[in-house]
């Protein structure tokens, strides 16, 4: 019997997971009849549009996403102020830096404003801050040194909303901070000239989905506007603030900011011209990944390839050479630093896994003691890898998961939780625990006395999430639809590409198709992967490739029911359509 919108078939998937998890249809959530009759799609298409709420009114400008429907970014709270602030540093010679973070996030977000202001002619500099030596935010000692450096405006970006010691700091000797940010606001804000985060404009503003990188593009956008009101480009080249949305696309994904609204149309746009290769640090990191020329660029590929590597800079090096890297203007220098970060990238795989299987022999007894959270820690384990660690943690045996690195008697750690709990309330709760926290419903850091994790943990595992709902600890992934192998073509794969970019907020399509018989299984990788055809009742075998199913050619069964994506593998020129096996189990018929 085919799936029904809110019927559960439980799977067990032994390598990936001690938990089962549920394939459970997607409810619509607008009428699917309405979108295929308005729009002409097909029943398929428009099922998975109303999957995703897309209404008959907003269907057009969701599936083709345009750069003139972005909003006035002047409707954001203190982008006026903000401009002037900026202006009349321009006017005056005054000293700029911008201050950004070691993330992703940080790094674009730095890159598109140093940049931008450099080309409207700001005395301008930047500091990308160390994760161990300066730790998350602009620090007082940082802003005392800016000052003493002659810096009159600082920008901070993906930090400065909760900065108010360091934002005093400067305000005494006469800097001016103003914040582009975007994460949760604190009860007081502090005393910046100007404070762009959309969280302050409430739920439902078109901002509110921004990452970082995503603010300061805006912010560029309404100070080229207040200049070109002025008049300040006659006679000469404004800046082309297309070229910025390359990076703009990559640190909206690698910070895994919903892709809708806004973010849809800057990525959607990014990823474009991303496939001219036109910026040369970007086109640096796609080649060093390894992603052809002429092979279409995907958000995938943002989370999955490049933005790792940028983020291994600042997890094991220096956030720097990222930074440097997207500002490179020479060929020679910016293949050196993405080699660079790809050497980098290389060395944070081989600490996650040691830091992976040291987790997993923690972890699995403390599953036997209590249905909570878990809290695990090592001397051993690198403080740049443990939030990669932690999320993978997380998904295995979801459960809110937090991972510490120890160090002069101090733990410093990442936490990870699963969806419908909300993180950052309960760290509030246990406020006592911890001598520095902070975060948001799915992710926190914190800071505590070794001679506590003890208390930590035994109140994860049995007390912190006692009132959580129940249907939180049951996992199950999404499925759009079920559908018949013979309907996997290049005309499904043409119709699910009007659908992306696909990421948080806009998850790629998944279905479910039974009765499939598997042809000529091939372990991948040490047997963590597997490689084969699979046929349905009728129409050709279709290539399938899997991770960590928990499954070899001898375990494998005959016929299989399978949980899947559509990708297309590129390969020296030919283009393949696969099925990336999500997860399989025994066929139900």
């Amino acid at each position: 019997m085919p799936l029904r919108p809110g019927e559960r078939i439980t799977v067990t998937v032994p390598a990936v997971s001690p938990v089962q998890r549920a394939w459970t249809l997607r409810e619509p959530k607008s009428d699917p009849d309405a979108l295929a009759e308005s729009l002409g799609l097909s029943p398929l298409l428009a099922r998975l549009l109303a999957n995703r709420g897309v209404t008959p009114e907003v269907a057009s400008p969701w599936l083709e996403p345009s750069l003139r429907a972005l909003p006035d970014p002047r409707q954001m709270t203190d982008m006026d102020v903000a401009v002037e602030r900026t202006l009349r540093a321009l006017d005056g010679g005054e000293r700029i830096v911008v201050h950004g973070d070691y993330d992703v996030d940080g790094c674009t977000s730095t890159a598109v404003l140093v940049h931008f202001l450099r080309r409207v002619g700001a005395d301008v500099g930047w500091y990308a801050p160390h994760r161990l030596r300066d730790g998350y935010g602009i620090q007082v000692h940082t802003m005392e040194r800016l000052a003493d450096e002659g810096a009159k405006l600082v920008i901070t970006c993906d930090n400065g909303t909760s900065a108010h010691e360091a934002i005093a700091a400067g305000n005494a000797r006469g800097v001016d901070t103003l914040v582009i940010d975007h994460h949760r606001l604190p009860q007081e804000l502090p005393e910046a000239c100007a404070l762009l985060n959309p969280k302050r404009d409430g739920d439902g503003n078109p901002f509110e989905d921004l990452a970082a990188v995503g603010v300061s593009f805006l912010y560029a956008v309404a100070v080229r506007a207040r200049l070109r009101e002025l008049g300040r480009f006659v006679g000469r080249a404004e800046p082309d603030l297309r070229e910025y949305l390359e990076i703009v696309a990559l640190g909206t994904v690698a910070d895994l900011a919903p892709l809708r609204g806004v973010n849809r149309i800057l990525v959607s746009a990014g990823l474009r011209l991303m496939g001219r290769r036109r910026h040369l640090g970007v086109n640096s990191l796609l080649e060093v990944a390894r992603i052809e020329d002429g092979e279409p660029v995907l958000a995938s590929h943002l989370g999955f390839q490049l933005g790792p590597r940028i983020n291994a800079a600042g997890r094991l090096d220096e956030a720097s050479h990222a930074v440097e890297l997207l500002l490179s203007e020479h060929p020679d220098e910016a293949r050196r630093l993405a080699e660079r970060l790809d050497a980098t990238n290389k060395q944070r795989r081989s600490l996650e896994q040691q830091v992976w299987d040291d987790s997993l022999r923690q972890a699995e007894p403390l599953v036997e003691q209590g249905s909570g959270g878990l809290v695990l820690w090592s001397a051993d384990w690198h403080p740049g890898v443990i939030g990669i660690v932690a999320s993978k943690v997380m998904r295995h045996f979801h459960r809110p998961a937090l991972l510490l690195s120890l160090r002069d008697g101090k733990a410093v750690g990442s936490g990870r939780c699963i969806p419908g709990i909300d993180l950052f309330s309960v760290l509030e709760k246990y406020d006592h625990l911890f001598e520095r926290w902070g975060g948001h419903r799915a992710a926190a850091g914190v800071t505590l006395l070794e001679e506590r994790l003890e208390e930590l943990r035994e109140t994860f595992l049995h007390e912190a999430f006692a009132d959580a709902a129940e249907d939180a600890w049951e996992p199950q992934t999404l499925v759009d639809a079920e559908i018949d192998l013979s309907e996997v073509d290049w005309g499904l794969h043409e119709a699910l590409s009007k659908l992306a970019p696909f990421g948080l907020g806009n998850a790629e399509p998944c279905f479910v198709a039974r009765g499939l018989r598997p042809l000529g299984p091939k372990l991948l990788a040490g047997g963590r992967g597997i490689r084969m055809r699979l046929r349905g009742d009728r129409g050709p075998a279709v290539t399938a490739l899997g991770w960590g199913l928990g499954v070899d050619e001898a375990t494998l069964p005959d016929r299989i029911d399978a949980a899947f994506s559509l990708q297309v593998n590129h390969w020296r020129g030919r283009s393949e359509l696969e099925l990336r096996l999500r997860e399989i189990r025994p066929s139900s018929i």
